[in-house]
């Protein structure tokens, strides 16, 4: 059951990076890939380090957005 729980944890968090994509820069969420809505384990072709790697793209990528966003604000003020 644990492994489930960290499996569904992973998920949700690939869930949640793409929607604040999707609520914050959503130019940028219709050129992602992949949504999570259609990801699960039970496609074999995807390993759960390709989930991690994933995530950790998104988590990259949207913290990036968000200090070039801190940094345009700066410039402007």
């Amino acid at each position: 059951m644990k492994s489930l729980s960290n499996r569904d944890g992973l998920l949700k968090e690939i869930f949640d990076l793409t929607l604040s994509f999707q609520l914050k820069y959503p130019e940028i969420y219709e050129n992602l890939l992949e949504t999570p809505l259609f990801l699960t384990y039970k496609n074999k072709d995807i390993s759960k380090k390709e989930f991690l790697n994933y995530r950790e793209f998104l988590k990259a990528q949207f913290e990036i957005l968000e200090a070039t966003k801190a940094n345009t604000r700066l410039i402007v003020l």
